[in-house]
């Protein structure tokens, strides 16, 4: 599927935000998700790390201090409320 100058990377890049839904595994989204959760926000902010995981030099790709810190706070942002309900 991909080759040449189409790597998934620019697949991604591409898709991200308005198409992200487009690239992400059906599975996902259909694996118990409450309703109203935001999908397509919470998927970009986690291909956006990956991304900036995945850039072709490494001196530019995020240290994993950065990606652990993005990490944490995507999980605080968007499952916080859902962990608080199951109480």
């Amino acid at each position: 599927m991909f080759g040449g100058d189409f790597t998934i990377r620019s697949c991604i890049r591409s898709a991200l935000p308005g198409q992200v839904l487009d690239v992400a595994d059906e599975s996902i989204l259909h694996s118990g998700l409450r309703i109203g959760f935001p999908a397509a926000e919470c998927l970009t902010k986690v291909l956006e790390v990956g991304l900036g995981c995945s850039e072709e030099s490494p001196a530019n790709r995020l240290e994993m201090s950065e990606v652990v810190k993005e990490l944490i706070s995507i999980k605080e942002r968007f499952f916080k409320a859902r962990r608080g309900a199951r109480h």
